[in-house]
């Protein structure tokens, strides 16, 4: 009976081959390349020529629907997967601003209320009680010593005030400069994301925004 069984499917399928190669050339001529393709991938995976001969006839009719199918997903997948990483870039972006203008607000802060401190400190002045045991001409010549080295002081403080307003200066500047940069990139960046158009200070409900999770983006 097995043997009788076997013999029927071996004359089958000689004729099953010539339908599928029927269908496949003549009877689906709608069916693209790709989708012929596609079938003859499934029907390979039968297992035995009858069963590939069954799969790739089954298959025909609707592989190009399957194919655009697969491609909507693979594009919408990599749509989703784009979208992530372009959000998680930007959401790095605005993190890092956040926090150099941050530093660049505690750097400017910091120089504009740095304190002026001569590197010497000044002469001592003349001590009127021991002055007074003196004699006149050593008084005048402790005067006259006492006079010029304040000159000298005065005269180095002098240069070093000027080259501390100097510095300062340049640290407020680039302080200043950081700062209104940062912010400028932050509100093309998210432009709901300060309290107002000259404020730095951050709308807390923007700012949640920026620190939601990226994966709902998808």
């Amino acid at each position: 009976m097995a043997s009788s069984r076997g013999s029927r499917q071996r004359h089958l399928l000689p004729l099953l081959l010539g339908l599928a190669l029927l269908g496949g050339g003549c009877q689906f001529t709608g069916v693209s390349e790709a989708g012929r393709e596609r079938c003859r991938r499934l029907a390979a995976d039968a297992g035995n020529p009858l069963a590939a001969a069954l799969s790739y006839l089954r298959c025909l009719p609707g592989s190009d629907a399957s194919l655009a199918t697969e491609k909507a997903a693979e594009a919408a997948a990599k749509a989703r997967r784009a979208a992530l990483e372009a959000c998680r870039r930007r959401q790095g972006t605005i993190t890092s601003l956040i926090g150099s203008l941050r530093q660049a607000e505690q750097d400017l802060a910091a120089a504009r209320s740095s304190p002026f401190r001569p590197s010497v400190a000044p002469p001592q002045p003349l001590d009127a009680g021991k002055e007074s045991r003196y004699r006149p001409e050593d008084q005048r010549l402790d005067r006259d010593r006492y006079e010029a080295a304040l000159g000298v002081w005065e005269q180095q403080v002098a240069s070093e005030r000027a080259e501390w307003r100097q510095r300062r200066a340049e640290r407020i500047a680039a302080a200043q400069g950081r700062l209104d940069r940062d912010a400028q990139a932050l509100r093309r960046l998210q432009p709901d994301l300060f309290n107002g158009p000259a404020s730095i200070e951050f709308d807390p409900t923007a700012l949640r925004r920026v620190n939601a999770d990226c994966a709902s983006t998808g």
